[in-house]
C-alpha cells in the first residue's frame, strides 16, 4: 500500500524547488495534494503536473486571514488534513552584514519565521490526529551564515518556534518537526526544477556538494510518514556533511 493512500497533505511553498518535489512524491504516495503558493501559476502548474489527485491554493503566508483561508479550503475541498509541509521561504540577499537593511531583515523574519507561525497556528486547531507538520528551516539555524544575518535569525527562529510548538501539537496526537537543508539545487538558488525520480535511483551526495530538492523532499515524506512515529520536535539536518566537520574559512583581522 502506498505511504499516504488516502491522506490529504499541504505543501506551501509548491509551486518550485523542494515543495514542488515534494508535492509530487506526496502524489506518488497516495495522497490528495493541495500545493499552495504565493504564485498561484506555478502551483497550478504543479498541480497539473500532478493529476487529479492535486489542487492548487494561493497563499500568502505572511498574512493571517490567507493562512486561514488556504486551511479552509482545504478542509472544505477535502474534509480533512493530515499533513502540513510549511516549506514556503525567502533567501534574499547575500550581501553580509555591513550592507544588510532593516527592510530586508524584516522582510525576511516576515516570510520565514512569522510566515510559519501563521501557518502553524491556522493548521493546529484541525489537522488529524496521528497527522504530521513538517517546516522548512536551514543549516543557516544552526549556524551563522554570514552572507545574511536576517536569513540566519529566520531559520535559527524557525527551529525554536518548531520546538516550543511540540507540545501543543502533541496534545493533539500530531508531530511536528523541523527540517534543516544545506546546499540544494532549486530555483531560489538559480538552478531549474528537474524531473523526480523513483527513489532508489537518487544519487549519493558528495560530501558537502549540493543535493536536489527531491532529495530534501524525501525526508519531509518520511518524517511525516509512521515510520517517524518516534520522531518529535526536533531539527534534521539534510547536508551532505557540511556541518559536520570543521572546514578552512577565512578569517578577519
Amino acid at each position: 500500500m502506498s505511504m499516504f493512500a488516502d491522506k490529504v497533505v499541504l505543501v506551501t511553498g509548491g509551486a518550485s524547488g523542494i515543495g514542488r518535489a515534494a508535492a509530487i512524491r506526496f502524489a506518488q504516495e497516495g495522497a490528495r495534494v493541495f500545493v499552495a503558493d504565493l504564485n498561484l501559476a506555478g502551483a497550478e502548474a504543479v498541480s497539473a503536473e500532478i493529476g487529479a489527485r492535486a489542487s492548487a491554493i494561493a497563499v500568502d503566508i505572511v498574512n493571517a486571514e490567507s493562512n486561514l483561508a488556504m486551511v479552509e479550503n482545504v478542509m472544505m475541498t477535502a474534509g480533512r488534513l493530515d499533513v502540513a509541509f510549511l516549506n514556503a521561504g525567502y533567501l534574499g540577499p547575500m550581501d553580509g552584514f555591513e550592507a544588510a537593511g532593516e527592510a530586508a531583515f524584516d522582510r525576511l523574519l516576515a516570510i520565514n519565521l512569522k510566515g510559519p507561525f501563521l501557518g502553524l497556528k491556522a493548521v493546529h486547531p484541525v489537522i488529524a490526529k496521528g497527522g504530521a507538520v513538517v517546516v522548512t528551516a536551514s543549516t543557516a539555524g544552526l549556524l551563522g551564515l554570514h552572507e545574511s544575518p536576517g536569513y540566519t535569525a529566520s531559520k535559527h527562529g524557525v527551529i525554536g518556534l518548531v520546538k516550543a510548538s511540540a507540545p501543543a501539537f502533541a496534545a493533539r496526537g500530531v508531530r511536528i518537526n523541523a527540517i534543516c537543508p544545506g546546499g540544494v539545487d532549486t530555483p531560489m538558488m538559480g538552478a531549474s526544477d528537474v524531473a523526480i525520480l523513483p527513489p532508489q535511483e537518487l544519487e549519493r551526495v558528495p560530501l558537502r556538494g549540493s543535493g536536489s530538492a527531491q532529495h530534501v523532499a524525501e525526508v519531509a515524506l518520511w518524517l511525516a510518514s509512521p515510520a517517524a512515529g518516534f520522531v518529535n520536535g526536533q531539527a534534521h539536518i539534510v547536508d551532505a556533511g557540511l556541518t559536520a566537520t570543521f572546514v578552512p574559512a577565512p578569517v578577519g583581522p
